[in-house]
């Protein structure tokens, strides 16, 4: 799969997550900060978050990773530091150019 087409998918679900599902964006991450005192809610919240780290690694390994697993989950968490840092207020939020071009350099920064 092209970088160009893994990038448009991460920016749209990434877009997405800001605009449509703010809200449920806002609550998983403040229950991340709750699992870390709640060891139950650990176990759920890294459950749910083996999906999302799945499908990186999925999409990783079709552009050609040398190591998907490894670049799967750095994509997972370049991801959310973009949402983080837009719904926190750090920044102004990005528009899915932004996110595109974001989304991209970073592939084309691991995939080398």
């Amino acid at each position: 799969m092209p970088v160009a087409e893994v990038a448009e998918l991460a920016a749209r679900l990434v877009h997405a997550e800001l605009r449509e599902d703010r809200r449920r964006t806002l609550a998983r991450y403040e229950l991340a900060l709750e699992a870390t005192r709640r060891p139950e809610l650990r176990a759920l919240y890294d459950a749910r978050g083996r999906h999302f780290r799945r499908t990186a690694v999925a999409l990783l390994a079709a552009a050609g990773s040398n190591d998907p697993e490894r670049h799967g989950d750095r994509l997972v968490a370049f991801a959310e530091g973009l949402m983080f840092y837009a719904l926190a207020g750090a920044g102004a939020e990005p528009g899915l150019d932004d996110l595109r071009t974001a989304v991209r350099d970073f592939l084309n920064g691991v995939l080398r």
